[in-house]
């Protein structure tokens, strides 16, 4: 059970590595029963979402069959009470168009008790590599 702001960390850092191994359960069960998880409107995943089921359905079931190489690399991170802001970048290649594509994202991470409570997703740029060859 966290209690500080180190285990807070701690808990984030293991679902950026959960995600990157595709452990799905390890990742759901960060969260609380009523997570609140906000993605941008506009993408791919766009809306709010409560509850892990939510998220799983809207957010994660699609990851792997929209995109291959799909890698999310934490950069930094910024631990403010009960609050983790990580610097992330986000990577893949789209399965179907094979357009690859490098953003940079904040991801908001609000946890009580040890459990994720609210994540927000706040997307930056996105570079295309076809776009950077030209």
């Amino acid at each position: 059970m966290a209690t500080d702001q180190t285990s807070d960390l701690d808990v984030v850092r293991n679902v950026y590595e959960a995600v990157g191994q595709g452990d799905l359960d390890r990742v759901v069960a960060a969260f609380d029963d009523d997570i609140e998880w906000i993605e941008p409107d506009g993408g791919p995943f766009g809306g709010t979402y409560h509850g892990p089921d939510a998220i799983v359905e809207n957010v994660f079931s699609s990851l792997g069959e929209e995109w291959d190489e799909f890698a999310v690399d934490p950069d930094r991170f910024v631990v403010n009470d009960d609050t983790v802001i990580a610097l992330v970048t986000h990577r893949g290649t789209h399965a179907e168009t094979g357009e690859h594509f490098e953003a940079p994202i904040v991801d908001v991470w609000e946890l009580r008790n040890g459990k994720i409570t609210r994540f927000q997703h706040y997307v930056g740029d996105l570079h295309y590599a076809q776009s950077r060859q030209k």
